[in-house]
């Protein structure tokens, strides 16, 4: 199963506030959605580590290569 990153664990990994990561979630298309954690609206989100290291890695190989 794949782990849920909580805010606090997502800020730590990339270093940014939570306010920057909702920037990024609704301004940059490559950046990984939240999943709700319950059914109704105002639940809990959470990210998936992997798709975080993804886009984290696709972040590198972008710079990596000039782009």
């Amino acid at each position: 199963m794949n782990q849920i990153l909580r805010y606090s664990d997502l800020e730590e990994m990339l270093g940014l506030n939570r306010v920057t990561v909702w920037r990024r979630v609704k301004n940059d298309p490559t950046f990984p959605k939240p999943i709700r954690l319950g059914g109704k609206k105002t639940s809990a989100v959470g990210f998936l580590k992997s798709e975080i290291e993804l886009w984290l890695s696709e972040q590198m190989a972008e710079r990596h290569s000039g782009k």
